[in-house]
């Protein structure tokens, strides 16, 4: 099966520094992950790096893919929801920042894409639009 992707793009009223030290920092990401109780990481966040995420009803275990300061981070799930990839592109923009988040999704079968598209908790516009809305709460702080 071919790639899902979805992407939401977004200002953020703060400089590109600000927006990926919120991002990149594990004690920071439960702040603007929804359902996040907390995170965890093995070590310091760099390429290749492990970080677990904590929902209550599931742990999640992610491989950093992705960790260029201040423009870019990003991890893969290698847990329940496997093969899904969330990057976060940050450009400057003046006096603000350009967020481009991006969920990738490799299905492993048609029964796991129809699992997807029909499961209302797995709306991932709605998560992405949340993720953004808590960025600007926690930066409004």
């Amino acid at each position: 099966m071919d790639p899902v992707t979805y992407t939401v793009t977004t200002q953020l009223p703060a400089p590109m520094e600000r927006v990926f030290e919120l991002l990149a920092d594990p004690t920071k990401i439960a702040r603007w992950l929804p359902a996040a109780r907390g995170v965890t990481a093995d070590g310091p966040l760099l390429k290749n790096a492990k970080l677990t995420i904590d929902y209550g009803a599931r742990i999640a275990e992610c491989d950093i893919v992705e960790y260029n300061p201040p423009r870019g981070f990003g991890w893969i799930e290698r847990g329940g929801r496997r093969n899904w990839k969330t990057m976060f592109r940050l450009e400057f923009a003046g006096g603000t920042t350009t967020l481009t988040i991006q969920q990738v999704w490799l299905p492993a079968s048609l029964w796991s894409w129809l699992r997807v598209k029909l499961r209302p908790n797995r709306n991932v516009p709605a998560r992405l639009n949340a993720i953004v809305q808590n960025l600007r709460t926690a930066l409004s702080r």
